[in-house]
């Protein structure tokens, strides 16, 4: 078994699937190492410590719950509907898994706190772009949060038409 082959990036996102998977007790270096098939010494080759491992977690999870998602939405030619999409029709285990851990750790609750004012400030900017007048593009911006978040603690599945009616009813809505 060759430890050194596996970066701080397969750590990373073996971290991701354990969160999402079980939870935040999952994030130890025994259980990942376990998890990997290699020893806890290829963990400590890439991270100081388990908490220089959590904020790499916390840090890739931005990357996947926000700035990837930016990123792609923008090259299409409505990002509002495409968001909205996105939003309400994928997998919301990692969602639901970071959050609970922010109940418990300053360090997840200010990723958290970081992620929300920067989707609210997007979906704002989403929202005055699409003609809604600025002040109440910022409370409609922060429902929007707030609904996608209900949505993902909820975890309900959409496909097909009950999505195609959703993400109507909503960019409707929000758009008004």
């Amino acid at each position: 078994m060759a430890d050194t082959r596996l970066g701080p990036e397969e750590w990373v996102r073996a971290g991701l699937k354990a969160l999402a998977r079980s939870g935040v007790s999952a994030l130890k270096a025994d259980k990942l190492a376990a998890r990997l098939g290699v020893s806890r010494g290829s963990f400590y080759w890439h991270f100081a410590d388990v908490p220089a491992f959590h904020a790499a977690v916390l840090k890739r999870w931005r990357e996947v719950a926000l700035e990837n998602i930016i990123q792609e939405i923008e090259t299409t030619s409505d990002p509002l509907d495409t968001l909205l999409r996105r939003a309400f029709s994928g997998n919301s285990g990692i969602e639901r898994a970071v959050r609970a851990w922010a109940t418990t750790d300053t360090l997840a609750r200010k990723a958290v706190e970081a992620v929300d004012a920067e989707r609210v400030r997007y979906l704002q900017k989403l929202l005055t772009e699409a003609g809604v007048v600025s002040d109440v593009a910022t409370t409609r911006a922060q429902v929007m949060n707030w609904t996608y978040l209900g949505f993902a603690i909820s975890s309900p599945r959409l496909e097909g038409d009950s999505l195609k009616r959703l993400v109507s009813e909503l960019s409707t809505l929000f758009r008004r």
